[in-house]
């Protein structure tokens, strides 16, 4: 099977493109990244690393913003990031000054997207090992949308998703545990999810929230310190609960 690999236009017998098998593989390596749906915003939550004692960790960001009203968040390979990220921002200021008005979300996900699967199927090329969660809302109607792309160029659309490392456990967590919310809800709920899988709490999270009135804010390491801690507090209350005193003989 390894020679149906060297090339990236070349299936094997049973059907299978190595070269985005192998691409996939790389997301999965990727940092944990979340995304979580709420009735009045969205929020975009990544695992990050410790950066270098000398490293400004201010340039160091895996949630960034499309336009004013879109953002996006990957697992897999940074420098595949800046290349994607650029081409879809240039997209949406291309939309803007063709069309007179912001693309929709579905629309900048649907030409990551293709540019994705294109990437399939040229010679001379990798694919992106590269999988983005993609959230906004609509500028027309209002209505928050998030999607997820793959390096195969799919994508579908979701209320919560996860993707990068032990993506699966943070998708089982929140089948368990999703439900409507809004506000600061929200953000516990996928700062949560996160937990299930990051190490050291607050301080390897990174999160961002997009609204309708605000559009995205990045929230500094305090407030998730603080959210964490009472995150903590929560669950600490509630095992004692489960506790049952012995009874008196």
């Amino acid at each position: 099977m390894s020679r149906y690999d060297r090339a990236i236009t070349i299936f094997s017998p049973d059907g299978h493109l190595f070269q985005v098998k192998y691409a996939l593989e790389a997301v999965r390596k990727g940092n944990a990244a979340v995304g979580v749906r709420g009735t009045d915003s969205i929020v975009l939550g990544v695992e990050k690393k410790s950066t270098a004692k000398l490293q400004d960790s201010r340039l160091v960001r895996k949630i960034v913003k499309l336009d004013d009203h879109i953002a996006l968040a990957c697992a897999g390979l940074k420098a595949d990031a800046r290349v994607l990220v650029t081409r879809a921002r240039v997209e949406c200021q291309s939309h803007r000054l063709t069309v007179g008005d912001p693309c929709t979300v579905e629309y900048i996900t649907h030409y990551i997207a293709g540019l994705q699967q294109k990437y399939t199927q040229s010679s001379g090329v990798r694919p992106f090992g590269l999988s983005t969660l993609i959230v906004g809302f609509d500028p027309y109607t209002g209505s928050l949308s998030l999607y997820q792309t793959d390096p195969s160029g799919t994508f579908s659309a979701w209320k919560a998703n996860a993707t990068g490392r032990n993506s699966n456990s943070i998708r089982e967590f929140l089948e368990k545990n999703y439900k409507d919310t809004s506000g600061q809800e929200t953000v516990k709920l996928a700062i949560r999810s996160l937990l299930e899988v990051v190490e050291s709490g607050g301080k390897n999270i990174e999160v961002a929230v997009m609204t309708k009135e605000y559009g995205l804010c990045q929230l500094e390491e305090a407030e998730i310190d603080a959210i964490v801690a009472e995150i903590e507090a929560e669950k600490a209350a509630a095992e004692a609960a489960k506790k049952v005193l012995p009874k008196d003989t």
